[in-house]
């Protein structure tokens, strides 16, 4: 490569180093035309593409760099993270195995091999790539991280602990390792721990709250008699009605209660105990003393595992609706209401693989006496109902959680994966079967089929990655002894 070359390749990698694309881009041009087969050309011009979302056009050029240059491990490496991202997991794995062939001593190619196995669901070999990134570059911040989360999925727990450890010496102000530390010491009901380190969820940008108050003062356990707190609500719908439990709290302290929640939970919270107000805005009637993120109410209440208020039965559905869905839904057999699906990956666990396939479910059909009364929104979620799998679908009706409240009190169980319907049932009072992933939340503790959180639910549990049969054939094995 000549030394002008060189140069100019540089200047380009300068301002693709600072996302400056359009400059980058501009840059580029010139030596595309006069040099259009050369490899670090075309990953350069693959890497703007990428970063514009051209994802095609850089696949193309990336797949070209790599093809010309095959002995290259960096071009390997791009190519294979560029499949990662377009979703095509096999021939990702293969060009990042082909990388780390090349140069088996580079810690970002274990690294991103161990991400890869994560996604897949793969515990054991995601825990292998990220423990050799660590051993080779024991400041991996981000691999001690990932590798927390690998020993978490394999009930490793103090290994985890010691992971999330050394990734906050290396990075003090590390908000992510503070945050999962803070998820494993709930776990182990180790609450004071856990709710202290959890306020760190403020420092990731994704988990900022959609409403504040600004120039409200935070309360922080101050005497609330003749006060009033908003609750700012945060996070899932799962985790708003999880600890909406709370807000009698502060009303025994005297204080007027305000929600600011999402809109689909609206009308439901409106009934909440507890509550005075609830809006999808913080325009409250009158400006509030104090406001509060819903999720950081238990370390103010001294929230420690023994009481863990109103474990059920917290929640009522609207009555009129309730006795119409009790009429429309009369006749023989036990009404079971099936949810199956959630998002397919959580976004800072992909391990947590919550989702089974309706058709993993299909031995529950299979009891006598049992109505299968399909909750599941998403038309995608119907496209796939197993031949002979009689189950009714109310798809169209779950317009709310209002709506669905409503319907799930006329059923005799609900049987769902690990996700907001779970808590709504929970809440509700009702007898609800969770499947929970190997890869747990942090709210449904090791072990165990019961949780201090609704006292109406069993938990089942996965025993293998990625596989439901044994948890289901559980589940049907309780269901025909019940029925």
């Amino acid at each position: 490569m000549s030394t002008t070359l060189h140069a100019q390749l540089a200047q380009v990698a300068e301002a693709v180093g600072l996302a400056r694309w359009q400059e980058a881009a501009h840059l580029l041009q010139p030596l595309r035309a006069a040099h259009p087969s050369h490899p670090r050309i075309l990953h350069l011009w693959g890497v703007i593409l990428q970063e514009t979302g051209d994802l095609q056009g850089a696949l193309t050029a990336m797949s070209q760099a790599a093809a010309i240059q095959p002995d290259d491990a960096t071009l390997h490496l791009a190519l294979g993270l560029l499949l990662k991202k377009k979703g095509a997991l096999a021939p990702a794995m293969e060009r990042l195995q082909e990388s780390l062939t090349l140069d088996p001593g580079r810690a970002e190619t274990h690294f991103h091999l161990g991400d890869l196995h994560m996604d897949r669901g793969e515990a054991d070999e995601a825990a292998q790539r990220f423990q050799e990134a660590t051993r080779r570059q024991p400041g991996f911040t981000e691999a001690w991280i990932n590798l927390a989360l690998c020993r978490k999925a394999q009930k490793a727990i103090p290994e985890a602990m010691a992971c999330l450890r050394e990734a906050i010496r290396l990075r003090p102000d590390n908000a992510m390792a503070h945050v999962n530390l803070a998820m494993t010491h709930l776990m182990l009901g180790e609450y004071a721990q856990g709710w202290r380190e959890y306020e760190w969820r403020f420092r990731l940008d994704e988990n900022c709250l959609p409403m504040d108050l600004p120039g409200v003062p935070r309360w922080r356990g101050e005497p609330l008699e003749g006060k009033s707190v908003a609750l700012l609500a945060e996070q899932g719908y799962g985790d708003i009605l999880q600890f909406i439990r709370f807000a009698p709290e502060l009303k025994a302290r005297g204080a007027r209660v305000l929600l600011s929640a999402p809109t689909p939970l609206l009308t439901l919270l409106q009934r909440a105990p507890g509550v005075d107000q609830a809006c999808n805005h913080t325009r409250f009637d009158a400006t509030p003393d104090y406001r509060i993120p819903l999720l950081s109410l238990p370390e103010p209440l001294a929230i420690d595992g023994t009481n863990l208020a109103r474990a059920g039965g917290y929640l009522t559905p609207e009555p009129q609706a309730a006795a119409m869905w009790h009429e429309r839904l009369a006749g023989p057999g036990r009404k079971v209401g099936l949810i199956w699906e959630g998002k397919p990956l959580h976004k800072n666990d992909p391990l947590r693989r919550r989702s089974c396939a309706l058709a993993e479910l299909a031995p529950l059909a299979a009891v006598p006496g049992v109505r299968l009364i399909g909750l599941q929104k998403g038309e995608a979620a119907w496209r796939t109902v197993p031949a002979g799998m009689e189950i009714l679908s109310l798809e169209a009706e779950l317009t709310d959680f209002t709506a669905t409240a409503a319907i799930m009190a006329t059923l005799d169980l609900i049987i769902t994966i690990d996700t907001a319907s779970a808590h709504l049932a929970g809440a509700l009072g009702k007898t609800v079967w969770t499947l929970l992933p190997l890869a747990l939340d942090w709210r449904w503790g090791i072990e165990g089929d019961a949780t201090p959180w609704y006292d109406t639910m069993r938990l089942f549990r996965q025993h293998h990655p990625n596989r439901w049969d044994e948890p289901i054939r559980e589940m049907a094995q309780a269901l025909e002894k019940t029925t």
